[in-house]
This record gives structure tokens, C-alpha cells and sequence, in this order.
């Protein structure tokens, strides 16, 4: 089987929506209300706590951060990123769900459905460089959508990479309808990370943020990986568990338009 047929790319929508196991001793079930606007901030003192709170669960075992989650279902990029701001929580990064998918075997986890990340990836078309400005257009549901983002003076002019920042170091602010600017809080959470794919595949992984890599030299397990083909692309990651395969997919090509789960910690 192959399992990039999981991820069908008819522009309707690729992934069914995440339905999750209701009040397991593994993570708690709660509906969530849309949300149209957020502030664009995070108190200094919050994001410190937020940002240690994400280094702590990176060195955690994976099944106590089970226990931490609670789930989230059916919310879009924006509404899982006002959700996170309102409830002062940190959306779990996408190398640590990698080390509860693939390191734990609990069902009730496993076998939930689709969800955001926290960490957010950004990629120029394959061999253009990139430039001042990358603007990521797409259209879902007759209604167009833009994520546009000023690339740093450092990172302009390099190609066939990607730039990585993970939650709560971003937010996706908006500037008109259904458009919105990525605001970075400190350019030095962004990070570049080299020899991205430029194609879906089975490829290994680098270590800090797990994110699948053209490279010969790495021994660590190999991931399924799919991404846009032929476009730039800025948007979180998502990651799965209800199968084998799909346990190890890392999907760096979701509009933020769809609806997925999130996956929060406080």
C-alpha cells in the first residue's frame, strides 16, 4: 500500500476532518467555537513560559505527553493559532507528535485523525531562490486565500531549502479579507533547514525538528513525506496516526484553510 494515497490532492479536500477518542486517560475532548479575531501579541513573561514549555516535552517521554494533550477538533490554521492565544497554550511541535506516533502504540491516540502542528514551514519554488517577499496564494471553496511573508536579509538568495519556526514564536496576522501576513517574534527562531524535497517521497529526517531531508548520510528512520509540488508553500505541518503508514507522513502541504485538529498543551 502506498501511503501518499491517504493524502488525495483533489483541491475539495485531502484529509478527512479529525474526529478524536472523547475523555481517554490519553488526552480530553472538547468542542470549539469559531473565532474571527485575536490579538496579535504574546505577553514577553507568557512566550518565555510557552517557549520552556516546549523545550521540556522535547526531552519528555512521549507517553507522558500523552497525558498532557487535550484535542481539538474541525478548526483551521487561524482558529487553532486564537485558540492556542486564548487558552495561554503551546501547540505541540510537530518533532515531538513525530515521538508519540512513532515511539508509543496507545490506540486511542494512534488512531485520531489529522492535526496542525505547531510548527510552521515555509518553501520557494523548487530551484527559485528566495526573494524579499513570498506570498502563498490558493483557493478553496471559491474563496482566495494569501499567507505572505518579508524573508529575512540572510535567508534571501538561497534556494532548495525551507525556513522552520515553531509555535508560539509566530502568528498569522491578518491584513485584509483572507489575507494574512506571518509575523516571526524573533528572527532568530527561524530556522533554515537544507536540502528540502522537492518532491513527496521517503526520505530521513533531521534531528531538531524532524522534518524529512535529502541526505545519504543519515542512519535515523525514514519518513513518508508530501508537499506542494511546483509552488512556494507557507502553513503548519500535519501529522496523523490512524494507521501504520500514515504514522509516518509528514505533511508539509495543508492549506490553512482546511479544517484538521490541534493538539494543545498548557
Amino acid at each position: 500500500m502506498n501511503p501518499l494515497q491517504h493524502v488525495s490532492r483533489d483541491r475539495k479536500d485531502t484529509i478527512p476532518s479529525a474526529v478524536f477518542m472523547a475523555r481517554s486517560r490519553f488526552g480530553r475532548f472538547k468542542p470549539e467555537e469559531r473565532v474571527s479575531t485575536r490579538r496579535a501579541d504574546v505577553p514577553g513573561n507568557k512566550l518565555q513560559s510557552l517557549r520552556d514549555l516546549r523545550k521540556m516535552i522535547e526531552t519528555m517521554n512521549p507517553e507522558d505527553v500523552m497525558n498532557m494533550i487535550t484535542f481539538y477538533p474541525k478548526l483551521n490554521t487561524f482558529e487553532a493559532l486564537a485558540l492556542a492565544k486564548r487558552e495561554g497554550a503551546l501547540i505541540v511541535p510537530n518533532s515531538t507528535y513525530d515521538r508519540i506516533l512513532t515511539e508509543t502504540s496507545n490506540p486511542n491516540f494512534l488512531n485520531n485523525s489529522f492535526v496542525w502542528t505547531g510548527t510552521l514551514i515555509l518553501y520557494e519554488v523548487p530551484g527559485k531562490v528566495f526573494g524579499e517577499t513570498l506570498v502563498y496564494v490558493w483557493v478553496h471553496d471559491n474563496v482566495q486565500y494569501s499567507i505572505s511573508f518579508n524573508i529575512p536579509d540572510e535567508f534571501r538568495g538561497r534556494k532548495d531549502c525551507a525556513l522552520v519556526v515553531q509555535h508560539p514564536d509566530f502568528d498569522l496576522l491578518p491584513t485584509g479579507p483572507n489575507s494574512y501576513r506571518l509575523n516571526v517574534t524573533d528572527v532568530n527562531m527561524l530556522h533554515l533547514i537544507e536540502k528540502f524535497p522537492s518532491t513527496g517521497g521517503t526520505y530521513p529526517y533531521e534531528e531538531q525538528f524532524r522534518i524529512p531531508v535529502q541526505s545519504t548520510s543519515s542512519s535515523n528512520d525514514q519518513r513518508w513525506f508530501w508537499c506542494v509540488v511546483g509552488s512556494c508553500y507557507i502553513g503548519l505541518v500535519v501529522r496523523g496516526g490512524d494507521n501504520v503508514y500514515v504514522r509516518r507522513l509528514v505533511n508539509a502541504g495543508d492549506w490553512a484553510s482546511y479544517e484538521r485538529g490541534v493538539a494543545v498543551i498548557k
